[in-house]
C-alpha cells in the first residue's frame, strides 16, 4: 500500500490533536512545522525538534511576520521531510472529512492516473459578510494541496501559495476528498486580525509580483478590513 505524507504549518496552540485524529493511523508520515517569531534576530532560523518514522517534528522561527514569514517557504521546508509516496498539504485549522476507506480509493486513483499533483475541495462556512438570514455563508472551492513526492514540485507565493505547475509536462488531476476548513468560522475580532495578517503579506507579494492573481486578493482583503 502506498505512503502518504501529511505536512501542516502551525502556531503555539494549535489543535493537532483533533486534526492527527481526522486522519488514518496507518501509513501515515506527518510532518509537523512550528512558527515562531523572534525580533532579536538578524535572520530566519530552522530546527529539528525530533525525528521518528512516522513523525517529524520541525519548527522555524522569523524575525518579524511583515517582512520575513512565506508560506511557500514553510511547504518547501515540510516537502524536504516528505518521504511518501504522495505529499498532502493541510492547514492546522482543516480536518479530513472524507471516510478514511473511501479516501484511500481516490489516493490510489490518482495514483493510477499517473498525474503529478491533484485538486482536493475545501469547504468550510465564512463570517465575512454579514446575513439577516438563519444561515452562515458556504464555500467549497478547489485547491492544488496534493503532489507525488518524486516530481519534485515547489511551492510559490508568500501568501495565498500554490503550486508552480507552470514549468512545462506537469499533468494534474481531480479527486473527491475533502477538507473541512474552520479558518473563517470565526469571530469578528479575530477575522479582522488575520485579515490584517494577510493584508501585509499580500502588499509584501504585490510588491514582488505585480500579477493580476496578487492584485486580485489585494483588493478583496482590504474591501474586507473594517479600519
Amino acid at each position: 500500500m502506498m505512503k502518504l505524507s501529511c505536512c501542516v504549518i502551525y502556531s503555539k496552540g494549535d489543535d493537532l490533536v483533533s486534526w492527527r485524529k481526522s486522519l488514518p493511523l496507518e501509513n501515515i508520515q506527518v510532518v509537523a512545522l512550528e512558527t515562531k517569531f523572534d525580533p532579536s534576530l538578524q535572520e530566519i532560523k530552522r530546527e529539528e525538534i525530533g525525528i521518528t518514522d512516522s513523525l517529524i517534528g520541525l519548527s522555524i522561527t522569523f524575525p518579524n511576520q511583515e517582512e520575513y514569514f512565506d508560506f511557500s517557504l514553510c511547504r518547501n521546508i515540510l516537502d524536504e521531510y516528505a518521504n511518501g509516496d504522495w505529499i498532502l498539504h493541510m492547514d492546522s485549522d482543516e480536518r479530513l472529512f472524507t471516510p478514511h476507506d473511501e479516501f484511500w480509493s481516490f489516493l490510489e486513483a490518482v495514483d493510477h492516473s499517473g498525474a503529478d499533483a491533484a485538486f482536493v475541495s475545501i469547504a468550510g462556512i465564512t463570517r465575512e459578510t454579514k446575513t439577516t438570514e438563519m444561515w452562515e455563508s458556504r464555500y467549497n472551492l478547489p485547491n492544488l494541496r496534493l503532489h507525488r513526492r518524486s516530481t519534485g514540485l515547489k511551492w510559490s507565493g508568500i501568501c495565498h501559495e500554490l503550486l508552480d505547475i507552470d514549468l512545462g509536462g506537469i499533468t494534474t488531476a481531480d479527486t473527491e476528498i475533502l477538507l473541512h476548513h474552520k479558518g473563517y468560522a470565526i469571530g469578528e475580532e479575530d477575522f479582522q486580525k488575520k485579515l490584517t495578517r494577510n493584508a501585509k503579506l499580500l502588499v509584501r507579494e504585490y510588491m514582488r509580483e505585480r500579477s493580476e492573481r496578487n492584485w486580485m486578493y489585494l483588493v478583496k482583503t482590504f474591501s474586507l478590513i473594517k479600519k
